[in-house]
Formats: structure tokens, sequence, C-alpha cells
């Protein structure tokens, strides 16, 4: 077969893949691309692109393959970099650990490739090799304005007093970034290292100022409706009732692999998986985000969207396939055996469907003080997903929905849920930690009172917390902030 030839069958079954997932047919874009993954065309940068197709619908082989690929065809280091982060995302840690250190020995002045292998430390818990790099990276002299992803690691990595030299050093890089809006973006991240730093060292006014300002900047860029969400809570409590779940098609995929932990953002959802992960039948855990993918086939998350995508010939398979799609990325992204701990945001909105699908899987639900989540939300920047946390009253109107789906969840759902309040466990570790592992349906173990000792990487803004003892300090915090939380307590009430 000649070149023209191979480049047009691998474009026209590229094209079939992309055909199939805007058709919400994720195993057949699967299956398609990984023919044409196998039939090695010469397709050159496009690699590239078929690569987050691969990675869109959760399939992490294909997607790795396509990635080098696109390195053999351009190997830049924007390939290279894409190749390495696509490898943290998928829970390859140590591998882009590697990928990142031949970076910088191959570009050693390259603030790129400096920033990502830091990354790779942080999250294996090397702190001292990451502010290393990220000492590098800032004084490099072409960095200029570009500092400012360093700082904010770094700001995460320690602990702040007033006369710290990285406070001034951060405030002058802020007054040189300045206001345009060629520059917001990385204002924006400054504002977020600065306004913890001036948190650590007491200044509450100033490091509010940063965080407020921080959100208003990202408000503008903001898709969440209000009205909107509370639109769509209110169609899960009042359609989305065991007579309904009972009305569907039903899976019989009895897996209970899966281990479910919901929450809010800073509820305690991280605290959860290490201690579940620091178990010996559990092999890991992330904010996976397989089960989307996995149930392409449903366009939405209402009643009526349920009831719409059930309404095909098909419907009596749907749920095992959809099952057996999901349980197939979960090997994917951890392998083949153990239990997993899926810990990824806003599945609480989806939670009957998870049930149906999944009926064996354990769901684990955080709840915690309002206040002291508003107040971590506000000064946490989220790279995406979490719109709502850049507003206050936009804050206090998606909790009052978390409110409601979490009674109406536990109404609907029963003994299969537990709740775990994150005041009482951090209060009486003891007791929650046994309830935890019991309600997983493990057997205890004492290893897991010291799960602040289980090496493994940690991807969310909780890093540094989770690799300590069980402490009670952060339930006040947002006490020394209750004037500026005005806005919050005025939508949601008082604590």
């Amino acid at each position: 077969m000649n070149t023209a030839t191979q480049t047009a069958d691998g474009t026209r079954l590229v094209n079939s893949a992309l055909a199939a997932f805007q058709a919400r047919e994720r195993d057949d874009a699967a299956y398609l691309l990984a023919k044409a993954i196998q039939a090695d065309p010469p397709l050159g940068q496009r690699w590239a692109s078929i690569s987050r197709l691969a990675a869109t619908i959760g399939e992490i082989t294909l997607a790795l393959t396509a990635a080098r690929k696109n390195i053999l065809a351009a190997p830049t280091i924007e390939s290279r970099l894409a190749y390495a982060q696509l490898l943290i995302q998928s829970g390859r840690t140590e591998d882009a650990l590697r990928e990142g250190a031949a970076l910088v020995r191959e570009r050693p002045n390259d603030p790129s490739a400096l920033h990502f292998l830091a990354t790779c430390q942080v999250q294996l818990g090397d702190h001292d090799a990451a502010m290393t790099n990220l000492r590098r990276a800032i004084a490099l002299p072409n960095v200029a304005l570009g500092a400012e992803n360093a700082w904010h690691v770094i700001a995460d990595m320690k602990k702040f007093t007033a006369d710290d030299p990285d406070i001034a050093a951060m405030e002058a890089l802020l007054g040189r970034i300045g206001t345009s809006e060629a520059n917001r973006q990385s204002r924006i991240v400054l504002l977020y290292a600065l306004g913890k730093a001036l948190d650590d060292a007491g200044d509450t006014t100033r490091a509010f100022a940063c965080f407020d300002e921080a959100a208003r900047l990202q408000k503008t860029d903001s898709t969440f409706n209000a009205d909107l969400a509370d639109a769509f809570v209110d169609a899960i409590v009042t359609g989305y009732d065991k007579a309904f779940m009972d009305s569907l098609p039903k899976s019989t995929v009895d897996s209970d692999r899966p281990i479910f932990v919901l929450g809010l953002p800073r509820s305690g959802t991280t605290l959860v998986e290490q201690i579940l992960v620091s178990h010996s039948q559990v092999v890991d855990g992330a904010e996976a985000n397989l089960f989307r993918p996995a149930s392409m086939a449903i366009k939405g998350y209402t009643p009526d969207e349920v009831r719409q995508s059930f309404n095909r010939p098909d419907a009596a398979a749907l749920p095992n396939r959809i099952a057996k799609a999901y349980l197939h990325l979960l090997d994917e992204r951890f392998g083949k055996s153990g239990r997993v701990v899926d810990k990824t945001l806003n599945q609480t909105r989806y939670l009957g469907l998870i049930h149906q699908i999944l009926p064996n899987a354990k769901l684990i639900w955080l709840r915690r003080a309002p206040a002291g989540i508003a107040w971590s939300c506000y000064r946490t920047r989220f790279a995406k997903g979490v719109d709502w946390t850049r507003s206050l009253t936009d804050i206090a109107r998606y909790f009052k929905g978390e409110d409601r789906l979490h009674a109406h969840w536990s109404k609907v759902l029963g003994d299969n849920l537990l709740t775990v309040p994150y005041e009482a466990l951090v209060d009486d570790p003891e007791t929650w930690m046994r309830k935890i592992i019991a309600h997983a349906g493990l057997e205890w173990e004492d290893g897991v009172r010291d799960f602040h000792k289980t090496e493994r990487a940690v991807t969310t803004a909780s890093f540094a917390q989770v690799r300590k003892p069980m402490y009670a300090s952060s339930k006040e915090a947002w006490k020394r902030y209750e004037t500026q939380l005005k806005p919050f307590f005025d939508a949601y009430g008082k604590p």
C-alpha cells in the first residue's frame, strides 16, 4: 500500500471515529481509533488531535500511543510536554517524572520543562527537589513575566512569615504584570499565590483582597448559571426517585471494584481517598473522570434526559454496556487488580445513574460545615470545571443545591450511601476510619491509621495536607474572614 493510500485510509478511520464520538457512541469511536493507530498511517502532527480524542473517551493506551507518534512526527518541546502531561493526567506519574527529567537534562534553561518536572516531584512528595527546580525557573533571565506558575506551586508548598522575602518578590512581579487584559491569566495565578502567602503571614485584609480580585477576574469567563443549576436540582429531587429508577433497564454487572467518594471540593474527599488507598486491597484513587465518557450515550442527567436516552432499540443492554465500558476504562487507568477510589467532582449530580449502572459499587459522601468549604473554595485556584467558586453568592447557591441533592440521594439510596461528617472524622478518626473501611466492604487493617505515610502521587490541591497526620486546625480557618464572607452567609445562611 502506498503512502497516499495509507494516509487516506487512516484519515477515513479517524473521521469515522470522530463521527462516532459526535453521535455519542463511545465504544465505536474507541474501536475505530484503535484500528487507525494499528494501521499506523503517516498522519504527521494530526496524531496530536487523535491523542486528545482518545484521551477524551478515556482510552489512555490509545492516547499515549498517538502522542508518541506525534513526537516522532514533530519532536518539539510542545509535543513532548503534551505527552508528559498525558502521562501525569493518567496516573503514570513515575513515567512523567522520567520524561520531565529528560527534558530538563536536554533543556536546562527551559522554564516549562523545569515547572513540569517540579510538578511531578510535588505530586510524589519530593518537595525539596521540586523547590530547587522552581527556584531555578524563577531565576532564569528569560522568564520575565512568566514566573507566576512557579510561584503558585511554591506558595502551596511552604508556610510564609510576615518578613518572608518571597512575599516582596511576588508583589514586585504582580506590579510588573500589571492589569492589562493580555496579562490577565498571569495576574490571576499570582494573586492566588500571593493571597496564600499573606494569609500565612496573618495579613487577612490583603490576603482576601488578592483572592477576591482573582475571583472577579475569572468571573468574566464563568459559564456557571445559578438559575439553571437550581432547575437541574429541582428536576432531580422531584423526578429521580426510586420508582423512576425501577422503571429503567437494570445493570447486571456485579463488580464492587470502584469506591465512589463524593462531596464538594475541599470537603475532605482527598483525605478519605488517602485513608482508603492505605488499605492493602485498594490500589489507587483519583478524580478519574471516567464515568462520564463511559456513559456518553446518556445525553443528560435529568429524569427526562435519562428517559429519552433509554428510548432506543438496545435500551435493555445499555446499562451493562456502560458498566463494562467504565470498568474497562478503570483497568486502563489503574490496572486490572485491586479496588479503586473514584472521587471525580460533580458525580453527586448523577448518583442515581451511577447506582443503576454499578449497583454494587460503594458510595461515600463527605459533608463539611459550609463556611469552611466556602472559604477554602474561594481561596483555591481550580483549573477548570468549578466556575461556581468565583463568586461568594454563586458558592452559596451551589451549596444549597448540593444540600438538597444529599438529602434526596440519602433517602433514595438508603444504606448504600455512607455520609461522613468531616468534623467528626478529624475529631474521632478511629471510629470513622473503621466505618469507612467497613462500608467499602473491607476488613480493618491497623496500617490504615498511618494513612499519611502511604506513598503515592496526589494530584489535588490537598497534596500537602494528606501527607500529615489527622489535624483539626483547618475547621475554623474561615472565622478570620467572617466579615468578608458576608455575601456567602447572606445567600446561604449563618453556620
